[in-house]
């Protein structure tokens, strides 16, 4: 069996794993709050997803910063710098 090489072919791009939550934190101003409504019961097992996401984020940005906080109804997201 014969393969054929080939040159200039650009590489796909890889999708990864489709986000649970698509927050615009890229639009978020200083001093702006995102407000994520969950159900009491999911808070905490949501509120690691999405301090996650935030901090990747963070990483790929490290001139903005954001605080993530447990709400009564849901999580909050500040950007405080």
């Amino acid at each position: 069996m014969e393969f054929e090489i080939k040159k200039g072919v650009p590489l796909p791009r890889s999708k990864g794993k489709p986000r649970k939550y698509d927050l615009p934190l890229e639009d978020l101003e200083v001093d702006e709050h995102i407000h994520i409504p969950i159900p009491k019961t999911k808070i905490a097992q949501e509120q690691k997803i999405i301090r996650n996401f935030v901090l990747r984020f963070t990483y790929k940005n490290p001139n903005k910063k954001f605080t993530v906080r447990q709400l009564s109804d849901g999580i909050g997201i500040w950007r405080t710098k």
